[in-house]
């Protein structure tokens, strides 16, 4: 090793999985390839990077959580003095780092803000078709977008000369992409069996993210007696903090997925939201997908799945059009089609080497080598 100082590169993402695991992925990809790299995370005291990084071995930093208010209240007044305790911690976390890379989350904001100020490069991946505003800031203040939906060059002049990386995905879920068909009969043969299924009737695998969604259990509750008598099976994640159902006829019911891949391969279709993750996970495994977007933040669950559908990967209809009903009438129709796609030549629709792509348009960017 050359006496050169080792540069350390500062990755801030948080909140949810969707931030916290694209930048883990990215960071063990530098680690594995780049080890004269050192790699620095930070985040709020509120978000699963709390226990998924310090469980990767990467230090982490915490700063105050100031989320941006969308609406005023009398919580909008205190805003202005969290921000500013926010700055004063990414100060601290940024001694020594030579670049910044942002996956997104409300702690984004502050660390760009003082990036800028402190003149250290800026790199942002947006795993969303439609930008958060945190990684729309950081573009406004220089840094340079990494995005994952074409949909995304629509937002502004930086946004359209973008690289499309795609997002960092599990590894099982890449090497699943890759299998012949006879591979995925023999997952879809044996994940039936320990569901107590039948493997030549139809599965249907539905889900809300890991902590479930109300709506989509709710819809599926009314309407299971029909699925059920129609000989339709469903695998059903509920969520790790919603009550465990019942299994029934044609019905089981788990916590969730600690196997998601296996569970995409086994499904002939799959009915969830349509995050960022979610839809990349989809579009290279290739189960075909029923997509209720959540409608929370921008609206940026309804711009993923527009991906899929404009590929032919998936039918999308909004909460309020989902409903036991609208399910019931549907569900044949929704399987005939996923039964068509699945015998086509299916695409890989995103990319598979997504944490190489972002990992090495950092080492370029702080000219690790030169």
């Amino acid at each position: 090793m050359s006496d050169k100082k080792q540069q350390k590169i500062l990755l801030a993402g948080g909140g949810t999985a969707g931030h916290v695991e694209p930048a883990l992925a990215t960071a063990n990809w530098l680690k594995e390839n780049s080890p004269d790299l050192i790699c620095e995370f930070v985040g709020t005291l509120s978000g699963l990077e709390t226990s998924l990084v310090p469980l990767s071995g990467f230090t982490l930093h915490t700063i105050k959580k100031a989320a941006f208010p969308r609406k005023f209240s009398l919580q909008s007044i205190a805003w202005p003095f969290r921000f500013w305790q926010s700055l004063s911690g990414a100060r601290k976390a940024l001694a020594g780092i030579d670049l910044v890379i942002g996956f997104g989350g409300y702690v984004c904001a502050p660390i760009y803000v003082m990036a800028r100020m402190r003149k250290i490069p800026i790199l942002i991946h947006e795993a969303n078709a439609y930008p958060g505003w945190a990684n729309r800031l950081g573009v406004r203040l220089g840094g340079e977008p990494l995005i994952s939906f074409e949909k995304s060059r629509d937002f502004g002049a930086a946004w359209k000369t973008a690289k499309n990386v795609g997002i960092p995905l599990r590894k099982e879920i890449c090497s699943m992409a890759r299998f012949e068909s006879q591979d995925r009969l023999a997952i879809r043969i044996r994940k039936a069996a320990e569901w107590g299924f039948n493997p030549e009737k139809p599965i249907v695998l539905v889900f809300g993210g890991s902590l479930g969604s109300q709506h989509i259990n709710r819809v599926l509750s009314e309407a299971l007696t029909l699925i059920s008598k129609s000989g339709i099976q469903v695998v059903h994640g509920v969520g790790k903090n919603n009550p465990l159902p019942a299994s029934s006829l044609n019905y089981k019911p788990v916590s969730y997925f600690s196997d998601m891949h296996e569970a995409y391969v086994a499904a002939d279709l799959v009915i969830s939201r349509s995050g960022a993750v979610t839809c990349h996970e989809l579009g290279v495994i290739g189960t075909y997908a029923l997509l209720i977007p959540l409608s929370v933040g921008n609206g940026e669950q309804k711009y993923n799945g527009e991906a899929l559908v404009a590929e032919g990967a998936a039918t999308m209809i909004s909460s309020e059009e989902f409903t036991s009903r609208w399910l019931t009438d549907h569900l044949l129709g929704l399987l005939a089609t996923a039964k068509e796609r699945a015998s086509s030549d299916g695409k890989i629709l995103f990319p598979l080497d997504a944490a190489e792509k972002i990992g090495k348009r950092i080492v370029e960017k702080v000219g690790v080598g030169k």
